[in-house]
């Protein structure tokens, strides 16, 4: 059966105006955008939005469950199979509860996507090795590198040549890698990557907890690279908060307000996620998946949506999150068959942190 949401405040991402418009979803399809007072009668499931927002969701472009989930409780082992099986079902609804689709890579799936991380710590004969899956199964590469100046100086000790130097004679450049986070690259490296098909994940609240300092976010703009924003190795998992902080970040890294605004960091916590991770015709769309969240209104002081959702809104205030045209969250209660009950999950873990 059809369905309709209705009174849905259809917010666009690339230029902040808002429309009051009614979804109509078929066989998970967006088949249908009119505007709410239309007069269409038709037999349908309907779902009324009561005025709310309504925009794409989020994409956590690096999440790393199981890292994640052991320094939030202090580096504890989850080699218990069904204990890391909790673990990623935690990080599954975590994300569903935010709003957000989610890359996780914390098992490294050989024939998916590839990690690499500890970049100093690996032989040449891992390296080549790793380069050549990557190739051989034309897998997606994510890279953990040039977060400190330590390990850019221990690489350049080891190889007698910067780090992104390195990444080309290896090969790693040409594989059109995703750079989680090159916190510490500078001017010449970018200008290199800026030669090859290379994308940037942003992992605001993980580096912030591990003080480093963040990415120089001005001049991956100005060469056009592809950004976008992950959770990391952060347990918490809300975008609205990420997209503060890589706003306050980079306008007191620069003291100017204006070298990054609202409307750049929801695409990057949307679109430029999706493009990275390879998702087509995304956002909320005549003939798109039927992929949306619904985020709480109300009075603001912001006249600009995207103003009010970036620094009024928080993961509790995504009051829905559709999947296909199935909701798989509403007000915090889960609906996806296939995992327990948030509660269910958490009890499961304390018993087994217990006993081990």
């Amino acid at each position: 059966m059809q369905k309709i949401f209705k009174n849905a405040n259809l917010v666009d991402i690339e230029n902040g105006s808002v429309e009051l418009v009614d979804l109509y979803v078929e066989n998970g399809i967006i088949k249908d955008i009119q505007n709410a007072d239309s007069d269409r009668k038709e037999r349908a499931d309907i779902i009324d939005l009561n005025g709310y927002f309504v925009l794409p969701p989020f994409v956590n472009s690096f999440c790393h469950s199981f890292d994640a989930f052991e320094k939030n409780y202090g580096g504890v082992d989850v080699a218990d199979a069904e204990m890391l099986k909790y673990v990623q079902d935690l990080m599954i609804v975590k994300n569903v509860l935010a709003g957000a689709t989610f890359n996780d890579l914390s098992e490294k799936n050989e024939f998916a996507c590839v990690f690499l991380d500890h970049f100093e710590e690996k032989s040449e004969q891992e390296l080549s090795e790793i380069v050549s899956l990557v190739a051989q199964n034309k897998s997606r590469l994510f890279i953990d590198t040039g977060r400190t100046l330590e390990e850019l100086g221990t690489i350049d000790m080891q190889y007698k040549k910067p780090l992104s130097q390195v990444l080309e004679d290896f090969g790693f450049l040409d594989r059109a890698p995703t750079i989680v986070g090159g916190n510490c690259f500078e001017k010449d490296d970018l200008e290199l990557f800026s030669q090859y098909d290379c994308s940037f994940c942003l992992t605001p609240s993980a580096d912030g907890k591990s003080g480093i300092r963040p990415t120089n976010l001005v001049s991956l703009k100005s060469k056009d690279f592809c950004v976008g924003i992950g959770s990391g190795s952060s347990f918490e998992i809300d975008f609205f908060a990420f997209m503060r902080q890589i706003i306050m970040t980079q306008r007191g890294l620069f003291e100017d307000e204006s070298c990054i605004d609202e409307k750049d960091v929801f695409q990057m916590a949307t679109t430029g996620g999706a493009k990275m991770l390879g998702i087509e015709n995304y956002g909320v769309k005549k003939g798109n998946l039927a992929n949306f969240i619904v985020v709480s209104g109300g009075r603001s002081l912001y006249q600009n949506p995207l103003k009010t959702l970036v620094w009024e809104k928080s993961k509790r205030d995504v009051l829905m999150t559709v999947f296909k045209g199935e909701i798989l969250q509403k007000n915090g209660e889960i609906f996806m068959k296939n995992l327990p009950k948030y509660d269910t999950i958490i009890s499961e873990i304390q018993q087994r942190l217990r006993r081990n």
